[in-house]
């Protein structure tokens, strides 16, 4: 393929009706990324009282838990996202609108999830 020198129009790939597509799609991401974040940072009450340490009580049990398969699979989709945005770069229609979307919806589901799991182990690892 040769390079023709042209200059590409502003508007070149970008799609109004996909943009809001993407937006409302990670509209309703953000209340179960906010969730993720708001319940791994609260305080939670252990036998003793309140746990003023540096990390949640509920961090320190070093046992597979729900959370811990829910912020896996968030994870995981958010890295298939990631993946979908380099696809979509070479075969959309709309690559910048469509890559554009993929990438932000998995950039906020990987590093959310991803932050929170690592904590967790460091948490186990150093015992609470």
């Amino acid at each position: 393929m040769e390079e023709t020198g042209q200059e590409v129009g502003r508007e070149a790939g970008i799609s109004p009706g996909r943009g809001r597509r993407w937006a409302c799609s990670a509209g309703s991401w953000e209340p179960s990324t906010a969730w993720e974040a708001r319940s791994s940072r609260s305080w939670s009450k252990g036998r003793r009282g309140w746990s003023m340490g540096p990390y949640p009580a509920f961090f320190a049990t070093p046992r597979l838990r729900v959370f811990d398969a829910y912020m896996a699979s968030a994870l995981v989709i958010g890295i298939g996202f990631l993946i979908a945005a380099l696809v979509l770069a070479r075969v959309s229609r709309y690559p910048r609108t469509d890559a554009g979307g993929a990438l932000i919806g998995g950039l906020v589901l990987a590093l959310t999830s991803g932050a929170i799991l690592f904590t967790r182990l460091l948490a186990i690892i150093r015992g609470g």
